[in-house]
């Protein structure tokens, strides 16, 4: 039987989606149509740089919820049109320009001591405890407060931005979006641009040295900026966009503990640390699919696509390609020629990826110096129900406290 998308839906697919992209590629090479799946690397590569497919794909995304779902969730839709993941040039170039300064490889570099401080504290909080759900007391919030910082969110309000985060993550990525789900996210979305009015009111008050007062003065002063796309864009960030990062950390982890040889090897050689970071983004990538919209008919890898029909491109899928990548399914934190696409390609490569790095070579540093004698609790995690991203619900652990060691250790990274 050919596979179906479907199946990365079912237990035995969120717990090991690449068996089933295996599956599609194996079906693939033995002249089966897969549809419009796409798992090659070079294919992936190739369409994500194609500029006759289309980011602008809500609609589609949003089409199996009905028109009268989608009427009476009126804020769903025009929101998510309005984030630069999902815009074309010439909007897409004008949205990113004015966000691409605050992660720059430069910029990034200037928050590392915060990115250090936060991460510090908040394995302060637990280290003698002996046990936690470090997806919880740590992956989520190490991003959200460094992010939040960067925004100008007050602290104090960042946990309210977890259930509208998943609920974002869900309706987008599930594949299959449920009324309940779009219900779900006009509320939140309803609050959080009740939340996000009152900040900006704040801020255009009271400018501060932060992206959201940067984004206000686009909009007031140069008009580069409508208030729908503050509004879409910060949602973004403070809910999809870092929780990619919340799932890029707990993978990581998850990883290493399942691979005890190459916790250990990274534990003896500290050296290793960048090229384990772009490991655990190759092998456990955070966001898995992403869709394109074909703007007109065409051949686009080998398939005939007609203008509005979608394409899914399988980032997880191409970076275990075994003819890009040796052994696609060892996890080696040594590899070399590593050059994955978890943070996609082309214009649309991921504006936080120098940050998302940042966090991971950090993270990784503090919890190997932190958290001796590391370890999962359970036999198996349950995974986040959803096609496009993949991340723990949970991951408890447990260490030994007596051992932990004292805060206000500095990372060893880039030093």
């Amino acid at each position: 039987m050919l596979p179906s998308v479907r199946d990365l839906l079912s237990p035995d697919g969120l717990r090991d989606p690449y068996a089933v992209y295996s599956r599609f590629r194996n079906a693939e090479a033995a002249g089966h149509d897969i549809g419009q799946v796409v798992v090659r690397y070079d294919q992936v590569v190739g369409l994500l740089g194609d500029r006759r497919l289309s980011a602008e794909r809500v609609a589609a995304v949003l089409e199996p919820l009905g028109t009268e779902v989608r009427e009476r969730c009126p804020l769903v839709e025009p929101t998510l049109r309005g984030i630069v993941a999902f815009r074309d040039a010439p909007d897409h170039t004008r949205i990113r320009a004015l966000l691409a300064s605050a992660f720059s490889t430069r910029m990034v570099k200037r928050v590392a001591d915060m990115i250090e401080g936060i991460s510090t504290r908040l394995l302060d909080a637990v280290a003698a405890d002996g046990e936690a759900d470090l997806h919880r007391a740590y992956s989520y919030p190490l991003p959200a407060l460094v992010v939040g910082a960067m925004l100008g969110v007050p602290q104090a309000d960042l946990d309210r931005f977890k259930s509208w985060a998943l609920d974002i993550v869900f309706l987008v990525g599930s594949g299959s979006p449920t009324e309940q789900l779009a219900v779900s996210a006009q509320e939140h979305f309803a609050e959080m641009r009740e939340y996000f009015r009152a900040l900006v009111a704040a801020r255009r008050g009271d400018p501060g040295d932060d992206l959201l007062s940067a984004m206000i003065g686009a909009a007031d002063r140069e008009r580069r900026l409508s208030e729908d796309e503050i509004f879409s864009n910060v949602t973004f960030l403070m809910t999809a966009g870092h929780e990619t990062a919340t799932n890029m950390l707990s993978n990581g982890v998850l990883a290493l503990l399942r691979h005890p040889d190459q916790l250990e090897r990274l534990r003896r050689d500290r050296s290793l640390v960048a090229s384990a970071a772009e490991e655990i983004l190759r092998f456990e990538s955070p966001v898995q699919m992403t869709s394109r919209r074909a703007v007109e008919d065409g051949e686009f890898a080998a398939r005939r696509v007609k203008a509005g029909d979608a394409l899914q491109l399988f980032l997880g899928a191409a970076n275990r390609d075994p003819d890009r990548f040796p052994g696609p399914d060892r996890f080696d934190i040594a590899r070399t020629d590593n050059r994955h696409v978890a943070f996609a390609f082309g214009p649309h490569f991921c504006l936080g990826a120098a940050l998302a790095r940042e966090e991971l070579r950090i993270a990784l540093d503090h919890l190997l110096e932190r958290l001796p004698g590391l370890e999962l609790t359970v036999e198996e995690v349950a995974w986040q129900p959803t096609i496009d991203f993949r991340g723990p619900l949970s991951l408890p652990v447990r260490w030994r406290p007596a051992a932990a060691r004292a805060g206000s250790a500095r990372s060893k990274v880039g030093k």
